[in-house]
């Protein structure tokens, strides 16, 4: 979730954009949730503020995309000590790295609706692999409105994302769950 301010698009990416349909998200209408185990028990979290940009063509995956942008000021659990927490630098460290970015280097398609993108996320500065799973459903094909929705896991000690008495994972599991369900809206 790489610290982006910009995305330079090259050729082939730039000839997508005229092919597969542009979306973008409808925040409203949108989730993004992590799901973290703590002392053997799992709770969820949420990042109230996010931005999504998919370019997308079932028949032309090749020149589709998925750009996630994420401010890490905004990761919610409901406890405030523990959204304190996050923001400190055992965690997300936010003074320093405020965003969290996903890019998709590559989609492929799973069968019976269900698609899969590579690309990298990055974290505290730290860019690795990532595999998102996703299901995407337009009501309207030529446009509109369509639901993008999917998971990821991630290990978050790859990223640096727990640092002190955290590295360890005696009470914090390194696995959290991504989940989203992001309502899209046909770019005009």
């Amino acid at each position: 979730m790489a610290l982006l301010t910009a995305l330079s698009l090259g050729p082939a990416a730039q000839d997508a954009a005229a092919v597969a349909m542009t979306w973008t998200v409808d925040p409203a209408h949108s989730q993004l949730t992590f799901h973290p185990r703590l002392a053997g028990g799992e709770f969820a979290g949420r990042f109230e503020r996010f931005d999504a940009t998919f370019r997308f063509d079932p028949a032309d995956l090749a020149h589709s995309s998925l750009l996630v942008v994420v401010d890490l000021l905004g990761a919610r659990t409901g406890d405030t000590d523990r959204d304190a927490a996050l923001q400190g630098s055992d965690f997300f460290q936010t003074v320093r790295w405020p965003k969290g970015t996903f890019a998709s280097t590559g989609i492929k398609s799973l069968g019976n609706g269900r698609f899969e993108a590579t690309g990298k996320l990055t974290l505290r500065d730290v860019t690795r692999d990532v595999r998102v799973q996703f299901r995407f459903d337009s009501t309207a094909p030529s446009g509109g409105a369509a639901r993008l929705v999917g998971s990821a896991n991630v290990r978050r000690l790859e990223f640096g994302v727990g640092q002190g008495d955290w590295r360890s994972t005696e009470w914090l599991d390194d696995g959290v769950r991504v989940e989203f369900d992001l309502a899209l809206r046909a770019a005009r």
